[in-house]
């Protein structure tokens, strides 16, 4: 199925050795975190997987999985003084035991692909032991 699956992640990840390489050749979509250059990019990458794009066939036909993995930060002292100011700036509380996600980058994905997005799965991961 490794064809059908599209991976969202931190751009910094693509300069692993061997991996970004295999990253890069699989059609990772990497991100700067910074909407400016992201959203051009989100957009170029997210046509191409539309069902008018070619790529996908949408719910009457196969399968296509877009993970996101947005965060890459841990609940740790910064992260949770990050997510505080994020809350206050939005006018959202604060989480207490987890960090605000941002929902800008899903929304645009929803959206661009609103004809073929059948099912949508939350997986929220959680660590023992971060300081």
């Amino acid at each position: 199925m490794h064809g059908d699956v599209y991976i969202i992640l931190k751009e910094s990840l693509k300069r692993i050795p061997i991996v970004g390489n295999a990253m890069r050749f699989y059609g990772f979509i990497f991100l700067t975190r910074k909407w400016a250059v992201d959203k051009a990019r989100f957009l170029h990458r997210l046509k191409q997987l539309s069902p008018q794009g070619g790529l996908s066939t949408g719910i009457n036909g196969p399968s296509m999985w877009l993970l996101i993995f947005p965060e890459g930060t841990n609940a740790s002292k910064n992260g949770r003084a990050a997510s505080k100011r994020w809350s206050d700036k939005s006018g959202t509380p604060d989480l207490r035991n987890l960090l605000l996600p941002r929902s800008t980058g899903l929304l645009l994905c929803l959206t661009e692909l609103k004809d073929s997005v059948e099912y949508l799965y939350d997986c929220t991961l959680a660590y023992e032991g971060i300081p």
